[in-house]
């Protein structure tokens, strides 16, 4: 199969899914040096993975040029097949009804925190929150989410945090 390839011509590789345009630059111990169209050099050692270009004209030269990715024709007009998620089908369309979103830990510990409407520290609050039932969890350390989840909304709003820290370990609403 070495003898088909030869040092110079323009063959298809398969790298990946992708096939791209490749040119043969030399052969090597054991295969074939290429280079696709970004400049980019590979070693093939297995001539499986060349094979002839789409387009050769009658001399037997490609017309496309390396690193160009071909696509198998589609008359124009074609739908694409059912079920498949293509560019010009387009995305799902939204639904007219917005689905109940759940109330994350974050809103729930505000919501107890507006109860109460005094400085908590996170412990006290997941217990609350799954006290009334405002949000479950099987995580094995909540608090210690919550907390992460309060001081990053602290670092990241600043002024417009909706909390504050008033002592170790504990946070009120800003009012």
């Amino acid at each position: 199969m070495s003898k088909e390839i030869r040092v110079g011509g323009m063959y298809r590789c398969k790298i990946g899914r992708n096939s791209v345009a490749v040119q043969v630059l030399n052969t090597c111990a054991g295969g074939w040096e290429v280079a696709t169209a970004s400049g980019k050099r590979l070693t093939i050692k297995d001539a499986a993975r060349l094979s002839p270009p789409a387009a050769a004209t009658p001399e037997g030269d490609a017309q496309v040029a390396p690193g160009a990715k071909t696509r198998a024709a589609t008359p124009k007009g074609a739908k694409p097949v059912a079920g498949r998620n293509v560019g010009q089908g387009g995305a799902p369309l939204a639904q007219e009804t917005p689905k109940a979103r759940k109330t994350g830990l974050v809103d729930a510990a505000i919501e107890v925190l507006r109860g109460t409407g005094q400085p908590m520290n996170t412990q006290e609050m997941v217990e609350a929150v799954l006290a009334k039932g405002l949000w479950k969890s099987d995580g094995k350390t909540p608090a210690a989410t919550l907390y992460s989840s309060i001081l990053r909304e602290i670092q990241k709003k600043g002024d417009e945090a909706r909390f504050v820290k008033t002592e170790r370990g504990k946070f009120a609403l800003k009012s």
